[in-house]
C-alpha cells in the first residue's frame, strides 16, 4: 500500500496553513460554518499532499471537513507515515478514519451552514446532514483557488515543460531515425516515450494513458492501442501522439502529429488548417472578462471555412501535479461561465478527425497573463509554455499568412533556445533542422 507524501512548499508555492486561511476568509464572508470537500484533487491541493490511489492522478482517497476552528482529514490512517501525521497535526489538522465523515456531519444542527459542491458531492454525504441544517450549494471555493496558479507554481510549471520538451525531442528523434530500421508499433512507441520521460528530473509518472494513433486510428479522439488493435508504423501517413507526464513541478499534456511519409493533398491541407487554428488561439488578445467560449472560434474558424469541425472542446485547465483535466476554465463552443483569470492555464488543441481516414491534433499548454491596459479596459493574452517542434512536413506554407509564419518561426526559435542546452550534439542538430524558419 502506497504512503501519502507532502508536496514541498518550494513546489506548491503556499503552505497548507495559508490555503486554509484563504478558505476560512471565504467562509467568514459567506457566513459558512462548515465546508465539506469530497473531490480528491481539491483535497490534495489544499493540504499539499499527494498519493497514488488513482492511476495517473497523484491524489488520495479522502474527505475533508473544515470549520472556523477545526480541520479534519478523513483518510485511511494506515497509509500515513508518522512524519506526515506529525506534520499535519502541527498545522492544526486532525486525522480521522475515512468512513467517519457521516458521524461528524450528523452532529451538526440548525445553527450550522454547510457548504458543498453539488457536482462533486455524493448523496451519502448530503443525506448525512440533518434536514434542519442550512445547506449552501456552490462550486468548491478551492476549485477557484487552485485554478489560478501562484508565481512559484507557474515557474515550476515552466521548468517541468522544458524537461518534458526534452523528452519529446528525444522521442521524435528516435522515431525519425529508427522508423523503417526496426519494427515500431503504436504500443512500442508509447513505451519508448514513457522511458524518455522517466529520465526527467522530478518525474512521478504519466499524467494519463498515452493516445497513440496511426493513420485512421488517430481519427478516434480518445483511442488507446491494445494488443488486438496495435499496428506497425510505416513510412507513410501520420502518427498522432497525445501524452503527458506528472512532475513534482507540474502536470504536462502535449499532442504532436508526426508526418511519417508522403501525405495526400487533403491530409496536408487539414494539417495546415489545424495549425492555423492553433496559431490563432495562441496569438489571442482579449478583453478581461472573456471566457473560453468567447475565444473558441479562433481555433475553429479556419476549419469552419472548409466545412470541417471537431466534436469536442478546444482546451481544458490542467492541475498542478494533479489531474490533467481541471476546471472551472476551459475553451469550448458551448457555454463556459468561468472568466479567464491571469495565472490560469489552459490547453490549446484543435483537430481534424475523419473516420476511417486520418486524425490530426496539435496541442500546447497556455497560461493566461495580463496584457496592456487601455481606455477600453484590461486586455489579456496567452503565454505558451509547451516547447516541442511542430512537424513542418505537414504544412502548406502558402496557406499561412505573414503573421502566422512569423508566429511559427518565433515559436520554433524559442523551442530550440530552450531545449538545445539539455540535448546532445545529435539531438541538437536534429532539432535545429526541425525548427528551421519557413
Amino acid at each position: 500500500m502506497d504512503n501519502f507524501y507532502s508536496l514541498d512548499v518550494k513546489f506548491a508555492g503556499k503552505c497548507r496553513v495559508e490555503k486554509l486561511n484563504e478558505v476560512r476568509e471565504h467562509m467568514k464572508a459567506e457566513s459558512i460554518t462548515h465546508f465539506v470537500l469530497s473531490s480528491l484533487d481539491d483535497i490534495a491541493w489544499l493540504f499539499n499532499i499527494r498519493g497514488n490511489d488513482v492511476p495517473n492522478n497523484p491524489v488520495i482517497i479522502s474527505y475533508a471537513l473544515i470549520s472556523m476552528d477545526e480541520t479534519i482529514l478523513f483518510v485511511d490512517s494506515k497509509k500515513l507515515t508518522d512524519d506526515i501525521k506529525s506534520e499535519l497535526i502541527k498545522d492544526g489538522i486532525s486525522i480521522k478514519q475515512y468512513d467517519e465523515l457521516d458521524k461528524c456531519l450528523k452532529t451538526l444542527n440548525n445553527k450550522n451552514v454547510v457548504s458543498y459542491d453539488p457536482a462533486k458531492t455524493n448523496m451519502w454525504i448530503v443525506n448525512s446532514l440533518s434536514s434542519d441544517v442550512k445547506k449552501l450549494e456552490e462550486q468548491n471555493y478551492t476549485t477557484k483557488l487552485k485554478a489560478v496558479k501562484n508565481d512559484i507554481e507557474l515557474q515550476n510549471m515552466r521548468d517541468s515543460q522544458i524537461t518534458d520538451g526534452v523528452a519529446m525531442v528525444k522521442f521524435l528523434y528516435w522515431l525519425d531515425t529508427n522508423l523503417g530500421k526496426e519494427k515500431i508499433t503504436e504500443i512500442s512507441a508509447s513505451e519508448k516515450l514513457a522511458q524518455f520521460r522517466a529520465e526527467g528530473e522530478n518525474f512521478k509518472g504519466m499524467s494519463f494513458t498515452t493516445i497513440a494513433g496511426y493513420k485512421e486510428h488517430a481519427a478516434m479522439m480518445h483511442y488507446s492501442s491494445t494488443p488486438e488493435t496495435d499496428v506497425e508504423l510505416l513510412k507513410e501517413g501520420m502518427f498522432l501522439v497525445d501524452s503527458g507526464g506528472q512532475y513534482l513541478g507540474g502536470t504536462t499534456d502535449i499532442t504532436r502529429t508526426m508526418v511519417l511519409g508522403n501525405l495526400t493533398p487533403e491530409e496536408k491541407r487539414d494539417f495546415t488548417l489545424v495549425l492555423k487554428g492553433f496559431i490563432g488561439l495562441s496569438r489571442a488578445k482579449f478583453l478581461y472578462g472573456s471566457t473560453g467560449t468567447n475565444l473558441d472560434i479562433l481555433a475553429r474558424g479556419p476549419l469552419w471555412q472548409y466545412g470541417i469541425d471537431y466534436k469536442c472542446g478546444t482546451g481544458h485547465g490542467v492541475g498542478f501535479f494533479l489531474n490533467v483535466h481541471e476546471g472551472p476554465q476551459g475553451i469550448r463552443n458551448n457555454h463556459v461561465p468561468a472568466v479567464l483569470e491571469a495565472g490560469m492555464n489552459v490547453t490549446n488543441e484543435p483537430g481534424v478527425y475523419k473516420e476511417g481516414r486520418h486524425g490530426i491534433r496539435i496541442e500546447n499548454m497556455l497560461v493566461v497573463r495580463k496584457d496592456e491596459e487601455t481606455e477600453s479596459g484590461q486586455f489579456m493574452s496567452f503565454e505558451t509554455i509547451t516547447f516541442c517542434p511542430i512537424d513542418l512536413n505537414g504544412v502548406i506554407v502558402d496557406m499561412l499568412n505573414q503573421e502566422e509564419r512569423a508566429w511559427l518561426n518565433n515559436y520554433h526559435k524559442e523551442v530550440y533556445e530552450k531545449l538545445s542546452p539539455s540535448l546532445n550534439e545529435e539531438h541538437r542538430a536534429w532539432l535545429k533542422y526541425n525548427t528551421r524558419a519557413i
